[in-house]
């Protein structure tokens, strides 16, 4: 695991995907300037959303997770952002990231992507890309707790080229991805 010191804006991580919708987003780490783009996104997302991302209901972010989420050190707390221009301005339509947790000794991951640009293989892509982030940082091991319900999320996993393990308890499952 690399030091925590914190290093500056990555751009050698910016990048254009293609979507199967036939358009281009610009995929970038996340700054802390995008915080009212996070609240914007989760402002946007359905309820069943919120939930399969946070696990629980959530009408705003605390202030502390925010800040959390949006300041990184790039190295063991990264995150990706995917941009388009919408009403004239920018707008964040899919977060993936991961973060280092020293007291547990393990990397937890997450996704969300907004729902009217789901199913248009966003996810897959943002989340190959992090994980292979992750791994030029010498993190080989992610995991993350999702609710048994997130079929899209097991789908999304499945077609990795990444070992992905299951375990399950009372609703909730740990995913484990190898890479």
């Amino acid at each position: 695991m690399s030091s925590t010191m914190s290093r500056g804006y990555p751009p050698q991580y910016e990048t254009r995907m293609a979507l199967k919708n036939g358009k281009t987003v610009l995929v970038r780490p996340v700054l802390q300037t995008d915080e009212p783009l996070i609240v914007d996104l989760l402002n946007k997302l359905s309820s069943d959303s919120i939930y399969l991302r946070f696990l629980r209901p959530v009408k705003t972010l605390p202030k502390e997770l925010l800040f959390h989420l949006t300041h990184l050190d790039y190295q063991n707390n990264f995150a990706l952002a995917a941009v388009i221009r919408e009403d004239e301005k920018d707008a964040v339509i899919a977060v993936a990231r991961y973060g280092y947790d020293p007291q547990e000794h393990l990397t937890d991951f997450a996704i969300v992507v907004r729902d009217d640009w789901q199913h248009y293989g966003l996810g897959k892509q943002m989340l190959s890309r992090i994980f292979a982030i992750g791994r030029q940082q010498g993190i080989f091991r992610f995991v993350s707790i999702v609710d048994s319900t997130n079929i899209p999320m097991k789908r999304t996993l499945r077609g990795l080229d990444y070992t992905v393990n299951y375990s399950y308890e009372k609703g909730f499952t740990q995913v484990e991805v190898l890479v």
